[in-house]
């Protein structure tokens, strides 16, 4: 008995899903000025800057992975509504890639000096489960750890603080792995994200085709465990860490970001706003 794919590529897979997105999702926020009803106002004399997108703007991003794969992202809020008193903002992240489109979805606010930014369970999970539907049926999945916060101090200086909020981020999934038989075996495959602090790092320019910005940059990693085993093989672990550089400027957001893995390197640059 032969199984279709190989365990080490479904880890791989699964790797590269819905949890890796995860990442982007609440990453890709951009920033307006929290005290001043117009966003694109600028420095405004130091006033605090809220890390959200601008309302009425989209914000065109290209995601070059080192492994060859292009994709196209599209960030925006879509509805924003007063909780207590503070706007909720949900955005949407657009991505799309050979043909196929996705939705993350996620949600941003700002209190305190300090950018929220919120990604429930429905659109990385949809993601996860349409990658693993594309080798091996998912007859139970068991998540933990939703919603996942991330939280900037919107300060935006060198040693500003960059943290999460959550219990890692736990998937279990009972599989039926297709043979080259026309037969199945059944899998359970493991995975664990989760998030490490970090700070910003520096200020400094930064060019892309959006433009020259202004920039802060912000490091932190997070850490993605795996195990896959099945009834006729051994079990397999992964363990790889994922280091984050991201560039946010005032009045724009995100204008560069790049994701280092153990084999794989993601790009991300501001191509247009408009």
């Amino acid at each position: 008995m032969k199984i279709k794919i190989a365990p080490s590529l479904i880890i791989s897979r699964f790797a590269k899903s819905a949890l890796a997105l995860a990442v982007l999702a609440m990453s890709f926020t951009a920033c307006k000025d929290d005290d001043n009803p117009n966003p694109d106002g600028g420095d405004n004399g130091g006033t605090e800057k809220a890390f959200i997108p601008s309302k009425d703007k989209n914000y065109n991003y290209k995601v070059t992975d080192s492994d060859g794969t292009i994709s196209d992202m599209v960030t925006k809020i879509v509805s924003t509504k007063d909780s207590a008193g503070m706007a909720v903002h949900t955005i949407h992240n657009i991505i799309k890639e050979d043909g196929d489109e996705m939705t993350l979805v996620s949600k941003a606010y700002a209190k305190g000096g300090t950018t929220t930014n919120e990604l429930p369970y429905p659109s990385a999970m949809q993601a996860l489960v349409t990658q693993i539907n594309e080798f091996a049926f998912i007859s139970d999945i068991k998540i933990t750890g939703f919603p996942q916060y991330q939280l900037l101090e919107n300060n935006g200086k060198v040693n500003s603080a960059l943290t999460f909020k959550g219990d890692p981020i736990k998937v279990l999934l009972e599989l039926e792995i297709p043979t080259e038989d026309e037969g199945s075996i059944l899998g359970k495959l493991e995975s664990r994200l989760t998030y490490k602090n970090g700070k910003a790092v520096a200020e400094e320019s930064v060019t892309t085709p959006a433009g020259s910005f202004n920039c802060t940059k912000w490091e932190y990693s997070y850490e993605v465990y795996a195990k896959l085993e099945t009834e006729v093989t051994q079990p397999e672990i992964t363990t790889e860490t994922v280091n984050v550089t991201l560039w946010t400027a005032p009045g724009v957001g995100v204008v560069k970001s790049i994701e280092k893995g153990k084999e794989n390197t993601s790009t991300t640059e501001l191509r247009k706003v408009e």
